[in-house]
């Protein structure tokens, strides 16, 4: 704050300018995720690389399309089928499809929503 052109502003002094900085960092600031921040791995993602908990793609999204974008409709890796048993597994959506709930079953699934499962540990492929 000590460096810089402060005085542009007829009356307006640093003090004054301090403290609609720190007005503007609560306002418009973002809070850090520590977990994330602190685990470089976690931290920077190679895009199209895949995120290891979902088996989707890693999407660089720009700004302006942040909040018309769905994970689990543009973020899909895979294409195909496979089947795999399913130990249990809540009622779920991937891409325009939604499947299960499943218990205890073998069930034939787009390979999309067939790898998010394994990943998160509710199934296991059939072999």
């Amino acid at each position: 704050m000590r460096e810089g052109v402060w005085d542009t502003v007829r009356g307006v002094g640093i003090d004054v300018w301090g403290y609609i900085a720190r007005l503007a960092v609560e306002k418009v600031g973002g809070r850090i995720d520590e977990p994330v921040t602190a685990d470089i791995r976690r931290l920077i993602r190679l895009p199209t690389s895949l995120h290891g908990k979902t088996g989707f793609k890693v999407c660089p999204v720009p700004l302006r399309e942040l909040s018309s974008f769905d994970p689990f409709k543009h973020a899909l890796a895979f294409r195909g089928e496979a089947t795999i048993h399913v130990d249990e597994a809540p009622k779920f959506r991937v891409g325009e499809e939604e499947f299960g709930p499943f218990k205890d079953e073998d069930v034939e699934l787009p390979l999309s929503a067939a790898v998010l499962l394994i990943c998160k540990g509710f199934a296991y492929l059939r072999g």
